[in-house]
């Protein structure tokens, strides 16, 4: 499925984790901002490539939680490579960039 389809952020998703709790939603979010860019950071300075799987899982838990739908899906297309001594993470970077941008504007 080419990304160009793929919604950045699915808020049907979040609203069913939260079953429609917009207190909890509002929550999830604020959480899910500070912890997608922190999971970044240590995907970009992991020591190894085990490291850097581990943190890159978890930001594949952490958007298919939360719905940010590019994310998960730029993430998991690079989990194949993740191990490599320098893996390419422009995309998987602008995706979380994208993705925390769209949170902020939508006010979701």
């Amino acid at each position: 499925m080419s990304t160009n389809t793929i919604p950045v952020f699915d808020a049907a998703r979040l609203s069913r984790a939260s079953n429609g709790n917009t207190a909890q939603q509002v929550e999830v979010l604020a959480l899910f901002l500070a912890e997608a860019q922190r999971l970044m950071q240590q995907v970009e300075d992991a020591p190894d490539g085990q490291v850097r799987g581990e943190r890159l899982r978890a930001l594949i838990a952490l958007a298919r939680n939360t719905g940010a739908a590019k994310l998960a899906h730029e993430a998991r297309a690079l989990e194949t490579q993740i191990a490599a001594d320098e893996p390419d993470l422009a995309q998987l970077r602008q995706a979380v960039d994208e993705t925390v941008a769209y949170v902020r504007q939508a006010g979701i």
